[in-house]
């Protein structure tokens, strides 16, 4: 099922900045935040609406932390990821990518550097 969902993120889109989390705190950060944008998606709280509250719930005092945040909700949307199953496992295999990469989420996030 990783595998599945790890392919799925895999989604054509445009490229990004030298994208990068720099702590295992921050990855962990960025999974909570995947789980949560992927929650809201799955019990229909439209886009705009999920991109206005999670500056509200998240620092997002960066560029770099506004985009992976931009970056994540988009996936959480996509509408591969909903036919796929429970947030959590989305969450899930972000945060073990970006922990076992060092911070490395371009490809896990559809960037094409």
């Amino acid at each position: 099922m990783k595998t599945l969902i790890a392919g799925c993120m895999l989604v054509a889109a445009p490229a990004f900045a030298d994208t990068h989390v720099n702590s295992v705190e921050e990855c962990i950060a960025y999974a909570d935040l995947a789980l949560v944008a992927s929650t809201l998606a799955k019990h229909g709280i439209n886009q705009a609406a999920t991109e206005s509250m999670i500056p509200d719930m998240y620092d997002m005092k960066t560029e770099n932390a506004q985009e992976i945040a931009r970056r994540i909700i988009e996936v959480a949307y996509s509408p591969d990821l909903g036919r796929m199953g429970e947030p959590r496992s989305f969450a899930s295999a972000f945060g073990s990518m970006c922990v076992r990469t060092g911070g490395r989420i371009e490809a896990f996030l559809g960037a094409k550097l």
